[in-house]
């Protein structure tokens, strides 16, 4: 059985939300003027979006908040509440969540709320989902990377809604794993500022030979999504909310997209009903539409049937010729025109049944009934006494009063139909029926609002009301499709108490996170390290030294790359079974891989690397709640932001380049020189920077690190006085031999505690957000 589905439309502006009601959206999502990812679009303030809201429901249609920004401490604590209460009291539909915190406080305050996890939440498989499912999610945006497949395997094991992007730009990195605009020009994407650095140029080069041509010169600027054709594919997948991008696009736009998405969304739904989809086509003129509203270098698919490829990527950033623009710009301006004309407007009105009645005993009496797409009703009925007259002359016509009664140009409603009873030899001043009509629309608008209000926050809107702990529910009654997705994930459970570690803080330890071989080989003696990180491919191969180990998870867990990651957890526990597990561990970087390790019974192993982001304390207590107990602290805050939220008692990173870009795109691979064997490749940018590419193969995707490592050798006063006892080296491109003396180096401070600060290793580096933190 197919399920209804849903064209979900941007709105960057209200007039952009008008524009895609008009032309067939039936939901828009819409960011305010505070927590969106689209910081510089025009978004509308509380009172605007209130409005927006109302005449959503009005029209049958949905809206949804995009809440999908990192929040501090104290905008989370002291100022979200306040600021979402009037859209939710008014019975938004919806909001789109990147951040646990925000997750956990909105579902607390505002339990009947439905929340839906952002793309940038970087949920990659039903692991992901189905925790975020018992935790309260409805809906899930899988990362806009997954093929169908992959998609139809979430929705088969968790019966979620699905809510996949189908048209608009793509982001070079998963979505919320990108800190390049961050650490670049401290404009942060998690923070709704994203610099749109992926689109610049760029050089490719391995083993200092370049890889891209001299006019392939943007190989991180990835070609707009246009899945168009793909659409009954999308809904045999489980797909029900079909979502088109473009936020910081104009109206004229998003009209033009939708109304070409309705056309097929339809189509499609018809014929998927009548098992006819081989004859689903899209029309030479359709698909040149949407190639004149925008395009980069044409479209492509994304990765719904492809992990990546060369074709996904607009490598010559072709500018707009004159001879491009003039169709774009026409096109534009007769859209902009048919907005303006009254058959568009009409479309922002809502139908209502009507029943007009004049008598003299009851005078003149309008009665309105709504009902919307999914069933809720509302009715007005309004009487105005001792305005029908017996006619002196010519009686009053039906059709007098019906041109009359259904001048609604300017209303919220028109009638559909209008029946008319009126009395033999009557007759009625035309005031009184414009005041009759407008009265009962009024009254029947004022009706369907209560339909949808919601009282506000559950309890005081104190958010100390909200607090969560580890182990605490606080959670509404779960639906069948979260009872399923808990199922899911807590089919199997491995874990013996003895390999629970004693997370200890008390006193400092330094550990180092090895992503080569050649690095553990030099650092590995080093009576100053705790222990050590390592991905199992090194690990296996050093199971006899002495030294402790904690075994590093991918970036990345998808279906395809799922079975190697369970496998390297089982020899790790292997490895472990019988030694001393205090200190042991398992560092994982997506929301999928504490899920996975939650099945198997081993959250309270789970070290939450950085790409977990635990921006605020909420966040934290958040997992904990799910039994995480270690995490690492933020790379976005600085040293003032991190003691206000608690984040010395997490692990700090004091050295290693920051992962830019995680990425499921390969540079050598749209250069043409995919050779399937991991290496590391170069981006140099325009102003002569150097960025490391590590190319993984094994589950094929790229880390894009910075182009200087963060070192915090001349703040370790600062990191000591704000109270670390947690310290982590992260060894990512460097040789051993830099790797040795980095070590060195930090080693020699740390054991010195009158070593005066300024002291760092022979090369660049840079302090990160420590002191500078993002806007």
């Amino acid at each position: 059985m197919i399920r209804k589905c849903e064209l979900l439309a941007p709105a960057g502006s209200v007039e952009a939300m008008y524009a895609a009601f008009m032309a067939g959206a039936d939901a828009v999502y819409i960011g305010g003027d505070r927590f969106g990812a689209r910081a510089y679009a025009e978004n509308p303030d509380r009172e605007q979006l209130t409005e927006a809201i109302r005449l959503s429901h009005r029209l049958g249609k949905k809206l949804y908040m995009t809440v999908n920004t990192l929040l501090k401490d104290h905008e989370l604590e002291e100022e979200l509440i306040p600021w979402i209460t009037p859209m939710a009291e008014e019975g938004l539909d919806g909001v789109i969540v990147q951040d646990f915190g925000v997750f956990d406080l909105l579902h607390r305050a505002f339990p009947s709320l439905p929340l839906h996890t952002s793309t940038q939440m970087v949920v990659t498989d039903y692991y992901g989902a189905a925790l975020m499912a018992e935790a309260g999610a409805v809906r899930i945006v899988p990362a806009r990377e997954l093929t169908l497949p992959e998609i139809r395997e979430i929705y088969d094991r968790t019966g979620l809604e699905i809510e996949a992007f189908v048209h608009g730009a793509m982001c070079y990195s998963y979505s919320g794993q990108c800190l390049m605009s961050s650490l670049i020009g401290g404009r942060s994407g998690n923070r709704g500022r994203c610099a749109g650095v992926c689109r610049l140029p760029f050089q490719v080069t391995e083993n200092g030979k370049r890889l891209n041509r001299q006019d392939e010169n943007y190989p991180l600027n990835l070609k707009d999504l246009c899945a168009v054709d793909l659409l009954p594919e999308m809904m045999e997948a489980g797909v029900m909310s079909f979502k088109i991008e473009g936020r910081m696009k104009k109206p004229e736009y998003t009209a033009g997209v939708v109304s070409v998405y309705r056309r097929y969304m339809d189509s499609a739904m018809k014929l998927l009903q009548e098992g006819r989809t081989e004859n689903y086509r899209v029309s030479p003129e359709d698909r040149q539409k949407l190639m004149d509203l925008f395009n980069r270098d044409g479209f492509s698919i994304g990765c719904l049937k492809n992990h990546n490829g060369r074709d996904l990527v607009a490598v010559h950033n072709y500018k707009l010729s004159e001879e491009r623009m003039k169709p774009a710009q026409m096109l534009t301006e007769k859209i902009r025109k048919e907005l303006k004309t009254p058959e568009m407007r009409h479309h922002l009105q809502a139908p209502v049944s009507g029943t007009l009645s004049l008598s003299l005993q009851k005078g003149a009496e309008l009665r309105c009934a709504w009902q919307d797409p999914e069933g809720r009703t509302a009715a007005s009925c309004v009487t105005i006494p001792d305005v029908v007259q017996k006619a002196e002359k010519a009686p009053v016509t039906e059709e007098r009063v019906r041109a009359q009664v259904e001048k609604t140009g300017g209303s919220d409603f028109y009638f559909q139909p209008l029946d008319i009873r009126i009395d033999d030899g009557l007759f009625i001043p035309m005031k009184f029926l414009n005041e009759l009509r407008n009265r009962a629309f009024a009254s029947l608008e004022e009706e369907i609002d209560r339909q949808f209000r919601t009282d506000g926050p559950a309890g005081n809107k104190d958010t100390s009301e909200f607090s969560v702990t580890a182990g605490d529910d606080g959670k509404a009654e779960r639906t069948e499709a979260q009872r399923i997705a808990e199922e899911s994930i807590r089919a199997e459970h491995i874990a013996e108490e003895s390999m629970v570690p004693e997370w200890k803080t008390e006193e400092r330890s330094l550990w180092v996170l090895c992503e080569r071989e050649a690095q553990y080989l030099a650092v590995r003696d080093s009576s100053q390290v705790t222990g050590y990180y390592l991905p199992w491919r090194i690990m296996k191969n050093h199971t006899a030294d002495a030294g402790v180990f904690r075994l590093v998870l991918p970036f990345v867990m998808r279906r395809d790359n799922r079975g190697q990651v369970q496998h390297d957890i089982r020899s790790y526990l292997q490895y472990m079974a019988g030694k001393d597990t205090g200190r042991g561990g398992i560092l994982v970087r997506n929301i999928g891989e504490f899920a996975l390790l939650r099945s198997l019974g081993l959250e309270r192993m789970a070290v939450a690397d950085s790409g977990l982001y635990t921006m605020n304390s909420r966040a934290r207590r958040f997992l904990e709640g799910f039994g995480a107990e270690h995490f690492t602290a933020s790379l976005e805050l600085n040293r003032r932001e991190l003691e206000e939220s608690g984040a010395v008692q997490n692990e700090l990173v004091i050295y290693g380049r920051v992962p830019m870009m995680i990425s499921t795109h390969c540079v050598k691979k749209t250069t043409g020189h995919c050779d399937h064997a991991s290496g590391t490749a170069v981006l140099r940018d325009r102003k002569g920077a150097s960025f490391p590419v590590d190319c993984r193969c094994d589950a094929c995707y790229n880390i894009i690190w910075n182009s200087l490592p963060t070192s915090l050798l001349p703040c370790l006063n600062e990191v000591e006085d704000a109270g670390f006892r947690e310290l982590r080296l992260h060894f990512t491109t460097e040789d051993g031999k830099t790797a040795g003396g980095v070590l060195r180096d930090f080693a020699e401070a740390l054991k010195d505690p009158e070593r005066k600060p300024g002291e760092k290793p022979g090369m660049k580096t840079t302090r990160g957000h420590f002191h500078r933190g993002v806007e």
